[in-house]
Parts: C-alpha cells; structure tokens; sequence
C-alpha cells in the first residue's frame, strides 16, 4: 500500500510524465514474469517428454531382456549338442512362456539351419545372413559385443517387421554360430504399449537405428518426419543401439506465455489509468487503503481461526485412530476366543474341515490384529512427544539384538557392526528402523543358510550413511520401489508373515527425519538398505 501512496504522489506532481513511468516500469515488470513462464513452461514440458522417454527406454529394455535367458538356453543346447533332441521342444516351452518372443532360430556359421515355429517362417531355412551387407554389420556387432544385440527394424525373410537379436555360442571355444531370437514390430509395440501408428493424443514416437559409416538409419515409423524438431528428447538403448525419440505433439508454452504477456500489457495499460485516476483523489485511496488494511486484519484473523481448528481437527483424527484400532480390536479378540472355545468344545463334533476352517478364522483375526496395529503406527510416524538426544548407535544396536533374541537364536544369526559413531537424533524411531530392517534380513534368510547381518555407519560430508548387509533370499530390481509402497508384499503370507508395512514405515520415519532410505540387491546372494540422515553438530 505505501507503494501506492508514493506513485500517486509522483503522479500527482507530474502526471503526464510520470504516467509513462510507471506504464514503462508495469510493463516491463509483466513482461518480465511472462519470459520467466516461457522458460518455465518449456523447461517443464521438455522435463515431462524426458520422464515419458525415459518410461519408455525402461519398457524397451525390460521386454528385450527377457529375450536374453531365452537365447542363453538354445545357445546352451548348442554348446551341449542337443540341438537334434531337444531343439523344438525346448523352443516351444520357452516360446509359451514368453509373450515377447515370436520365433527361436539357429544360425551355424552365417547359415539359418532352424526356426521354430517352422510353421510360417520356412523362407527362413538356408538363408545366409552375411549375403547381406547390412545384416552382416549386424551380426558382426554381436559377434564383437559377445552379447545378445538386436538388429532391426528390418523386412523379415518370413514377411512382415521385426527385429532380430543374434547371441554368438561357441562350441569347444570355436565359434559355431548365433542363437537369433525374432521379435514382430506389432509384439515388440505392443509390449511396450506404442500404437501401430507411433502417435497418441501426448505424444509421438519414433526408433532410430543408425548406421554411422553409411549414413542411413532404419525407423520404426516410416512415415513420421520432425520427431527430432520441437519438444522432444533422446534416449539411447544399447543393446541394439536405438536412439529413441519421445515429441510432445502440442507444446502450450509459447501460447501461455504470450497469454500472459498480453494479459500483461493490458494489465499495464489499466494500472497506470487507475493510478493516473488515484493521484486525482488522494482521500479515496487513503479510505482505500484503510479498508483493505481491515480486510487483510480479518483475513489474518480468520488464518489463525482456521489453524487453530485444523490443529484440534488433527488432535481429534489422532484420537479417533487410537479409538477406532482399539475398537476394532476388541471384537477381533472376542471372534479368536469364542473360536477357540467352540473348537475346544465342540472339537469331538467337528470333522477335519471345520477344524481347519476355525483356524484359518482365528489365524485371520490375527492377522487382522497385526494390520490394524501397524496402521496406528504408521499413522504416528512423524508425531514424536520425545525431544532429539545423543544416541549411542552401539547401545541402540544391543538394545535391537536383545528385542530379536529370540528369532537370532532360533535361526543361528550373526550380527555384526563395527565401532559405531554417536548421533544426534530422535531415539524411538530409530530404534523403529534398526528392528523393522534387520528384522527384514532375519525374516528373509535363505533355508538352511545362517543369517550374516553386518552394519556400517559412515559421515559424508553433510549426512550420516548407514546400511544394513545380508545374505539373504535378495530381491528382484524391478521390485526396489515397490516394497516400500503401504501393504505392498513380494511374498504371500503363507511363505513370510506380516503386514506389508514395516519398509513403508522405515520409509516414512527417514524422510521425516530429513534422509532417503533405498536398497541394492541379488537374488539369492542378499540385500543392503541404505539410508542417509543429516549431519547435526548438536553433539
């Protein structure tokens, strides 16, 4: 407001002057957030077409990376001699068992001397790889890579598109030939979720193999130009080197930006007649000023009502979560005990099924019991009544070892950890952590092999590193996310107990305390969570 008053009294004292002032000086201020949206938006839309490329890539590759065992296994039987035995129905189960997949092939020397199906690709048998220039190159590359390398896409010898990926296999450490897996162009866009045409309502697509020496390059798309122009970004996938184009068909960041900066200049226009019009009547931007000072009192007045009414709304929803789980408990206890005394009753009446069926109620009520607990303490995640202390991590860990005694003992466990640094941060919730991943590790332990735990803490210059190493069962990598995600489980409860929420609970325990928490794995050699937390010098 008192800048108000002060281009008014400019104005007042020089108002044709001073009106092309503040017109300049509104103007270029508008003009200037309309070239900081241009940047924005582009800068977001082009961030929207890399995410979308890089989804992309991910899908590609995981669908070509199936293919890779499926090769590894015809080229095992190459390696074995079983081709003659073995070859069609090995080629059938694996096949069946891989939608991506549309025929196996064998290729001695540069020779197609099998196909499977032979049905339909019989134009395939004798043909020679390398009386193709080109396919020669191809072949060549995965000789060189020693490696599954896809070629493609190219016209097929059976008809159709597709593309080709060629494993060399050596027989007695003398090459012998390819295993060749054989994907159509309508399966391989179909995997990955790309219509026939290249284009959906966002976006268009395009697969660019080129051929640096000659020049030329193979596209998935014939007939689509410009997916290189615009907003667009490129991804590489090197297992058969394709660059890969995602373009946003419509890119709304000129338009916004120029709404905006006409929506600008009529602003400018406006607010200089309005303050060519308030220099004329100083009394009336003073009650205005008056009455928008009461507004903007009652505006604060009724902030801090309402945040005093969400803080109560907040305390009354912790409250009924701490009523409703106990409640809901309560009949889960009466349900499991009235079961256990008709089966302790009437056990004499009952055959084997109802037996079974009363405990498989009682095991649900159970587990019932267990969710409902770990979703009150997921709930209070973040809500800590305790002020943070200095916590030595050594105590902290003899402290989780003697909480697991139980299971260690059982299972022969060894945790291990160095000499570990003190820290300062809030006690429970990081006790919470160390139970939830090591109790992880001993749960997941591979049968008839002794759990090793070990635990490192390390500073990196900001942050506190820690991880949590075993050997035991591992996980797959494309399930690294998705067991930190609320009831998400990799096994059924028949094979491992629990609910589905203690890594979910880890997860939101460390971002609250400021830190990311993630893992890398093997199956069947093991898994280490890492997690970081920020350096404090309260110590």
């Amino acid at each position: 407001m008192k800048s108000f008053l002060i281009l008014s009294d400019l104005l007042k004292t020089r108002p044709n002057r001073n009106a092309w002032i503040v017109f300049i000086a509104s103007l270029l201020i508008t003009q200037g957030i309309a070239y900081r949206i241009y940047k924005v938006e582009k800068e977001n839309e082009f961030l929207q077409v890399e995410r979308e490329a890089a989804n992309v890539k991910n899908q590609l590759e995981t669908t070509l990376y199936q293919s890779i065992n499926t090769s590894r296994i015809i080229g095992f039987l190459i390696e074995r001699d079983l081709i003659d035995n073995y070859f069609e129905n090995v080629s059938k189960e694996l096949i069946s068992k891989n939608s991506f997949v549309d025929a196996l092939q064998l290729v001695k020397d540069s020779t197609i001397i099998k196909t499977y199906p032979l049905k339909g690709n019989e134009a395939t048998i004798g043909y020679s790889v390398f009386r193709n220039s080109f396919h020669r190159k191809e072949a060549l590359k995965a000789l060189k890579r020693n490696e599954l390398y896809f070629e493609g896409p190219i016209k097929l010898k059976q008809g159709g598109v597709g593309i080709v990926g060629r494993l060399p296999v050596y027989r007695n450490n003398v090459f012998w030939g390819f295993s060749a897996v054989i994907i159509r162009k309508e399966t391989l866009l179909n995997a990955i979720g790309i219509d026939s045409t290249g284009k959906n309502d966002t976006y268009s697509y395009q697969f660019v193999k080129s051929d640096k020496e000659s020049g030329n390059s193979d596209l998935m798309f014939k007939n689509m130009k410009g997916f290189n122009k615009g907003v667009f970004f490129k991804e590489h996938v090197k297992i058969g080197d394709w660059d890969i184009y995602i373009k946003l068909n419509n890119p709304h960041y000129l338009d916004r930006a120029l709404q905006f900066s006409l929506l600008g200049l009529l602003f400018s226009f406006l607010f200089t007649l309005f303050m060519w019009h308030l220099s004329e009547q100083p009394q009336k931007l003073k009650l205005l000023v008056e009455n928008k000072t009461k507004a903007l009192d009652r505006l604060n007045k009724e902030l801090e009502e309402r945040a005093h009414e969400l803080t109560i709304s907040n305390k009354e929803l912790e409250q009924f979560a701490y009523i409703a789980s106990h409640d809901l408990q309560e009949p889960l206890r009466m349900v499991s005990t009235f079961l256990t005394q008709i089966e302790r009753k009437y056990s004499h009446v009952l055959d084997e099924n109802g037996k079974k069926y009363i405990y498989f109620a009682v095991e649900g009520a159970k587990r019932m019991r267990s969710i409902i607990l770990d979703v009150l303490e997921f709930s209070r995640v973040g809500k800590y009544i305790e002020k943070p202390e200095k916590i030595d991590l050594n105590q902290l860990l003899d402290e989780v070892c003697m909480g697991l005694q139980k299971i260690i003992k059982e299972k022969q466990a060894v945790i291990t950890y160095d000499v570990l640094p003190e820290i300062f941060t809030y006690r429970s919730p990081m006790l919470q952590v160390f139970q939830n991943l090591i109790g992880n590790s001993l749960k997941y332990s591979r049968e008839g092999v002794h759990p090793i735990v070990h635990v490192v803490v390390v500073r990196h210059d900001n942050e506190w590193l820690f991880s949590i190493k075993d050997n035991g069962i591992g996980i797959e990598k494309e399930y690294a996310e998705k067991i930190f995600v609320i009831f998400q489980r990799l096994h059924s409860k028949d094979q491992y107990s629990g609910s589905g929420l203690g890594l979910a609970i880890v997860k939101k325990i460390i971002n609250n305390l400021g830190g990311m928490v993630w893992l890398e794995s093997e199956v069947g050699l093991g898994t280490t969570f890492y997690f970081t937390l920020p350096y404090k010098n309260d110590l």
